[in-house]
């Protein structure tokens, strides 16, 4: 079982987006996933199909705090067949004020490997308890970033993170294993240098740019990945190839 963990301090980076993405991407491959909203505003939730007439017994503020088994609590995602969801509500807005949950999902990992291939995380845009247990549990860390100098800057203060609380003691060396692209124009200076300044300060952790798309914005309406909304467009095409790259499994087909 790999657990992905998809974190970023600014928001509209597309964070979001990539983790439905990688989602729809595993699946595709013929995984199990679940899938783990710890934003409260529920955006991953929402992209993966759920909805205010989803039944829902439990979420995943429930499975953190110990009542509720991520088991009970998942529900299978409505628009990526093969998928189950914690769902994020505004009940996570209390946990940063528990430290226990800070190993809550690590804690929880022995008993989602008889049921799930993959574990994919999304994460609030803050350094708070709930991202740092997300980043504790994680084996593998992905930073979609704009290409705009501001989120630029938040990646140095996400990486400083992993290296001073995270690595020294919650999991031993972990770091920043994957830095993605976003929102990316080729013909705009800033983002070629953007993209630059990845590559240098990060060198063999950058994939290739995600392109920046209407269709992005679209599939959130209609309550979908990308890939799944839009399976053949040019944004759908950029995430096949960089998550690829991130998990060493071939692009599936395109039916």
């Amino acid at each position: 079982m790999t657990v992905y963990t998809l974190s970023i301090l600014k928001g509209g980076s597309g964070k979001t987006t990539t983790a439905a993405d990688l989602v729809a991407f595993l699946t595709a491959s013929g995984r199990r996933v679940l899938a783990i909203d710890l934003d409260q505003q529920g955006n991953l939730t929402t992209r993966l199909g759920v909805t205010d007439d989803t039944e829902v017994s439990a979420v995943a503020a429930d499975v953190l705090v110990g009542e509720a088994s991520a088991f009970e609590a998942a529900i299978p995602s409505p628009s990526v067949p093969g998928a189950r969801v914690l769902v994020g509500t505004q009940d996570l807005a209390g946990l940063d004020q528990r430290p226990e949950i800070i190993t809550a999902l690590r804690d929880h990992l022995p008993e989602f490997v008889d049921q799930w291939d993959d574990v994919v995380i999304d994460t609030p845009p803050a350094l708070g308890l709930l991202t740092l247990s997300a980043l504790a549990a994680a084996d593998v860390v992905i930073a979609p970033v704009e290409c705009a100098t501001e989120a630029y800057d938040q990646l140095g203060k996400l990486d400083q993170f992993i290296a001073q609380r995270v690595a020294p003691r919650l999991r031993p060396g972990q770091r920043l294993h994957w830095v993605v692209p976003t929102k990316y124009h080729n013909r705009q200076l800033i983002d070629r240098e953007v993209l630059e300044l990845l590559t240098e300060q990060y060198p063999g952790r950058v994939t290739s740019p995600v392109r920046e798309a209407v269709a992005a914005k679209d599939a959130y309406t209609d309550g979908k990945p990308v890939s799944v909304y839009a399976p053949r467009s040019a944004i759908a095409e950029d995430y096949a190839q960089t998550l690829a790259t991130i998990t060493g499994i071939p692009v599936p087909q395109v039916p």
